[in-house]
């Protein structure tokens, strides 16, 4: 058997999923998932030129092939965007494995340690209701994490200090907010922020857990300052506080918070990784099976982590029940899971069709297919398919 052609797949918008169909001389087809943000064309493009260097391989040698597209690149390949292929392609070719050895791809990495996923997803308020609304309010950030919890999910995630601030200071770019990577927040702009937090906290109650996403964009003084004013909310994590590389100076605002720290969505390599382990910067990681090298490099991610006694909740990019599915299989052989980020259901139903057999959230679980392979196929024919979110 041999890899005959790598085609990249992308989605109709509002959501440009970006696909990898692998297809074999023996007629087997597998299918892999990059992160959508970003320029898809771009991503497309990059698959598309990564699968020529693979083709006449034999797809079940998957380390190998990893390796190989790993340590092709040399000029013109940044990070970010060779590991989101990679992972692509990479899940594509286990998926194969998986149907050719008729075995689900989680038997591939050593069996399963559990038959459903725990997840998480964020706080949804629907599109007609913030169109009411001049401002997001503390009552809508309450009302929309009572309706995730009433799905099931036992932790929701939401970054108010992102709404306050775009609501408050405005955006000079379409798509943009005025908050960069690494700045000092605004002190005047907190205590809206934390209206929000109260305001969920004491919707969901003391056993729900709730997570806060400031993606990347305060400094060291703003972190400690913000962290300390959140002790009292017992929050489930605080998720990357700092800019990615940061890496001492989120030790140290580790040191100085009393609440768990979870970072890398934008951790590349596994020397990424153990050196956040080593400077004891974080509690807990979150790499993306879209974005950081797929499920190959995020196995191997996990037991480096849990050789720090770290565990791992992935983080999940706008993407389809693909990549949903593609991270049940690998979190299902990983000891040191704790729950995986989820779409939510209304984006899960939205996209449901993706797939077949479909496969939704159960009870804030999503349950691993025992099917060969992924356990799944792709239905390329509801790609063009127009949707709204």
């Amino acid at each position: 058997m041999k890899i005959t052609s790598v085609e990249p797949l992308v989605s109709a918008p509002p959501q440009e999923f970006v696909f990898a169909k692998v297809t074999t001389s023996t007629g087997l087809v597998g299918y892999g998932e990059a992160a959508a943000d970003g320029a898809s064309k771009v991503r497309a493009a990059s698959i598309a030129r990564m699968g020529q260097t693979i083709i006449g391989m034999n797809p079940l040698n998957t380390e190998m092939i990893y390796q190989s597209l790993y340590r092709f690149s040399f000029f013109g390949w940044p990070p970010e965007e060779l590991m989101r292929c990679i992972g692509a392609i990479d899940g594509a070719l286990l998926d194969i494995k998986g149907k050719a050895l008729k075995t689900p791809v989680y038997n591939l990495l050593g069996g399963k340690f559990r038959d459903k996923i725990k997840l998480y997803c964020h706080i949804w308020i629907p599109r007609e209701e913030r169109k009411r609304s001049e401002k997001v309010t503390p009552e809508m950030q309450a009302e929309g994490a009572l309706r995730q919890v009433k799905h099931g999910f036992e932790v929701v995630k939401f970054d108010p200090f992102t709404t306050v601030f775009n609501q408050e200071v405005g955006a000079s770019m379409k798509g943009f907010v005025n908050i960069f990577q690494g700045m000092n927040y605004p002190r005047k702009l907190v205590p809206k922020a934390i209206e929000m937090v109260k305001a969920v906290r004491e919707a969901v109650g003391p056993e729900i857990g709730i997570c806060l996403d400031f993606h990347g964009r305060l400094d060291v003084e703003s972190a400690i300052r913000i962290g300390r004013i959140l002790e009292p909310f017992n929050l489930f994590f605080y998720e990357e506080p700092l800019p990615p590389g940061d890496d001492e100076e989120l030790a140290y605002v580790r040191s100085r918070v009393n609440i768990p720290i979870c970072c890398g969505e934008r951790r590349y390599t596994l020397r990424d990784f153990r050196r956040l382990f080593e400077l004891q910067a974080t509690d807990i990681i979150m790499p993306d099976h879209a974005r950081n090298g797929g499920i190959t490099q995020i196995k191997k991610a996990a037991i480096l982590a849990d050789t720090f006694r770290i565990p791992i909740a992935p983080h999940v990019v706008p993407t389809s029940p693909l990549n949903a599915i593609i991270g049940a299989h690998n979190m299902a052989s990983i000891p040191n899971f704790l729950i995986h980020e989820n779409m939510g259901p209304q984006r899960m139903n939205l996209y449901a069709d993706l797939v077949t057999p479909q496969v939704l959230p159960e009870k804030g679980h999503l349950r691993v297919p025992n099917r060969p392979g992924l356990g799944v196929e792709l239905v390329e024919d509801n790609l063009e398919k127009e949707r709204s979110l």
